[in-house]
């Protein structure tokens, strides 16, 4: 085959895909919109139908969840493919791996730091690099710093007491203080976490084998995670293994010791939560 030939068909690259690989996909959404699929670092694809190995991918799709990105790919007509492998955890299946997860243009990838890379119905691309952070900027960082427990994080400390903590916990106690819209959970989940975070009360990290293993993260890269993987997965889907689990620190169980439901005003130890819209603010 001449030269310019095999060009015309060879799968093209872009920096943003390369960031890809190593990823697993955490979470898949359908709606009348389009499909998106979900990685643990917050990176989101968005089009209008996405297939994987010629069949159409579903909401949370057990198929793709916990499958790692092994390549990322766009042929020269705009088709985007991932090559997908069972990540730890997962029964290998060895009929289907590895998998490819394909969709035509346009489509769109979002990622942390309001990165974006698309092409459009010709197979153009465009693509906007990471800005500046989004959840961790210096302003907010003091802000959490110096805030004082509400309701719902003494809530969040004591379960911590007795396990370890994830998001869907934070979920629970919203809806449980009287949450209801999908906007709501996801502005204030990510705001409840990163409070406790920064007063060094909750510890990020991973659970395998019965065992916490905290991040060797700094606090504003921990932080700016669980915003941008809360916001990329959307509401109140947020759960086990899904953006992070929390462990109760040192400072943690001395607050304990200095406050609990006594010293709230009645009625209040449930919704007097940052991100509240209304008198309880």
């Amino acid at each position: 085959m001449l030269p310019f030939l095999s060009d015309r068909s060879r799968p093209q690259g872009h920096p943003l895909l390369e960031v890809l690989p190593g990823q697993p996909i955490v979470h898949t959404r359908v709606v009348a919109r389009g499909t998106w699929t979900v990685t643990a670092r917050g990176w989101v694809l968005h089009s209008r139908i996405q297939l994987l190995d010629g069949d159409a991918v579903g909401l949370r799709d057990a198929r793709l969840i916990g499958a790692v990105i092994t390549t990322a790919e766009m042929l020269p007509d705009g088709t985007l493919g991932l090559v997908l492998q069972d990540g730890p955890g997962r029964p290998p299946d060895l009929s289907t791996t590895p998998r490819r997860l394909a969709t035509v243009a346009p489509w769109r990838i979002d990622g942390p730091r309001r990165a974006m890379l698309q092409a459009d119905e010709k197979g153009s691309l465009s693509a906007t690099p990471p800005g500046p952070p989004v959840f961790a900027t210096p302003e907010t960082l003091a802000e959490f710093s110096a805030s004082q427990p509400s309701g719902i994080e003494q809530r969040l400390l004591r379960r911590a007491r007795h396990g370890w903590l994830h998001p869907g916990h934070v979920v629970e106690l919203l809806a449980s203080a009287g949450a209801l819209e999908d906007e709501e959970f996801e502005r204030r989940g990510p705001i409840l976490l990163s409070r406790m975070l920064a007063r060094g009360e909750l510890r990020a990290g991973f659970v395998t084998d019965g065992s916490f293993h905290a991040w060797q993260l700094g606090l504003a890269e921990t932080i700016e995670h669980i915003g941008a993987v809360w916001t990329a997965i959307g509401g109140r889907s947020p759960g086990p293994d899904t953006i992070a689990w929390f462990e109760i620190t040192e400072a943690g169980q001395e607050r304990l010791g200095l406050t609990g439901p006594q010293a709230l005003p009645p009625g209040m130890s449930g919704y007097d939560s940052p991100g509240v819209v209304g008198g309880f603010r």
